[in-house]
């Protein structure tokens, strides 16, 4: 993907590369993104309030739950936001939106996105 970009972007560029990646920000297979910058490294939490029982996550940054049975439920940041330095200059905020229920909502997944100041 790097590559990819790296190709059709001038090396001053502002862009943005998003989605979900299906790994965490530190996984091996996004290494490369090291020239880009973490639009989701502080986030504001909106939306609802989701009752986490006995087993909260450790911080805000995730957007994806996965509960396999017998097991706590484990939350990872799979949806991502990451900014050429360029763009990141022009960053004025990060979101996540969380549902008010974290089992049976049809997802899961929270959005996230970030504000840019053009």
């Amino acid at each position: 993907l790097i590559e990819i970009v790296e190709r059709k972007q001038r090396p001053k560029g502002r862009y943005i590369v998003l989605g979900d990646m299906n790994d965490t920000p530190t996984s091996k297979p996004l290494e490369s993104f090291t020239e880009l910058v973490n639009g989701l490294k502080q986030v504001e939490e909106r939306g609802g309030t989701p009752d986490f029982g006995d087993t909260p996550p450790a911080n805000k940054r995730w957007t994806h739950r996965f509960k396999e049975s017998g097991q706590p439920p484990t939350y990872d940041l799979f949806d991502q936001v990451w900014l050429s330095p360029e763009l990141a200059k022009r960053q004025s905020g990060a979101f996540i939106l969380r549902r008010t229920k974290v089992t049976r909502d049809g997802t899961d997944q929270d959005p996230a996105w970030v504000a840019l100041d053009l």
